[in-house]
């Protein structure tokens, strides 16, 4: 997918085809980088009508305590709002971010309205996401 967006911790990547959108993570990133990157997935989402979302975690390291309240809190709530069918999430190596996910996840599941997998791989991820195909929450 074309990168839309970059910056030295975070790579965005849109398939006009599929109407998806990808966060590659490059590694560490502190509360005001998190914060304000994710604002920009959102202004892309608004503006592209994304259907697929790719969080793509691999390299992505621990998210602090504050900065998962306010992704459950701010972040989610808009981002619920706009349409997105499929959420894939691809597993971080760092077992800190995977557990900070999973609070994540768990806070949020009552209130996203669409499907939501987690995968090991990015390519089964982006593959998943662009797909019309529904599988349950995992």
């Amino acid at each position: 997918m074309p990168v839309i967006y970059r910056t030295n911790f975070l790579l965005l990547h849109h398939d006009p085809k599929n109407a998806t959108l990808e966060t590659e993570w490059l590694g560490f990133v502190n509360s005001e980088q998190l914060r304000a990157s994710l604002t920009e997935v959102l202004r892309q989402m608004r503006t592209l009508r994304i259907q697929g979302y790719v969080a793509n975690n691999t390299l992505l390291r621990a998210i602090r305590p504050a900065d998962q309240d306010w992704i459950n809190q701010v972040w989610f709530p808009e981002f619920a709002k706009l349409g997105v069918k499929r959420l894939a999430i691809v597993m971080s190596q760092d077992g800190l971010n995977q557990m900070g996910i999973q609070n994540i996840m768990q806070r949020a599941t009552a209130h996203i309205p669409f499907d939501t997998l987690h995968f090991a791989d990015a390519d089964e991820a982006r593959r998943w996401a662009a797909s019309d195909s529904s599988r349950v929450r995992a």
